[in-house]
């Protein structure tokens, strides 16, 4: 079992995506993408930027791991596809990457311009993940994050760190787990952190 764990500096409900029964994570963090497998644990915690320094937004187990045409294709997952004229769940869909014709395309979303065109930045580095991470047992927190407790810090990314970091402590993490799992359910507990612009503006 690996134990990567990252600092989330935006937290819109795209990446991750934790809506319905599937966590996912498509976009955004190629690297742990292409080295996690079926078994390993994805932690997210907040960021200076966002005054989250050392909170847990979520945790994830990779329950499956598959290709973007994969994702694309799957029924399960249509409702991860972008509506832009949608609900924030559906604006946020992180579905977004097939290949046709010999060319990779983007859909309008979250990641692409705001004039809907395809951001080539955001599609090379998201493809350059190669495969999608996909959950049926997680936890997101969301504004509802948790203060990871000091024995506990070392899971927590510093202020200087970036990309991520692989836990080696397996007996922490899985203490660390057990204690999450035994204060919260599985599945959404809060709403993305970012989505207080929607409060603000009167749009949620």
């Amino acid at each position: 079992m690996n134990i990567y764990s990252y600092k989330i500096t935006r937290d819109y409900g795209f990446a991750p995506n934790p809506f319905g029964i599937y966590c996912t994570l498509a976009c955004c963090k190629p690297h742990i993408r292409k080295k996690a497998v079926v078994g390993d644990w994805i932690i997210g915690t907040g960021a200076v930027q966002n005054g989250l320094l050392n909170h847990l937004l979520f945790l994830m187990k990779v329950t499956e791991k598959i290709t973007f045409q994969e994702y694309w294709n799957d029924d399960r997952f249509n409702y991860k596809k972008p509506v832009i004229n949608g609900s924030l769940k559906q604006i946020h869909g992180d579905n977004i990457y097939y290949f046709q014709d010999d060319k990779w395309f983007q859909v309008d979303s979250h990641h692409s311009l705001h004039n809907g065109e395809e951001n080539e930045k955001n599609l090379i580095q998201d493809l350059s993940g190669e495969y999608v991470l996909i959950s049926d047992y997680f936890v997101y927190l969301g504004d509802k994050c948790l203060k990871v407790p000091d024995a506990y810090l070392e899971l927590c990314p510093t202020s200087k760190q970036r990309d991520y970091i692989t836990i080696r402590n397996e007996e922490l993490v899985e203490r660390f787990i057990k204690s999450i799992l035994e204060k919260y359910d599985l599945g959404l507990i809060g709403t993305p952190i970012n989505w207080r612009e929607y409060k603000q503006l009167q749009l949620l």
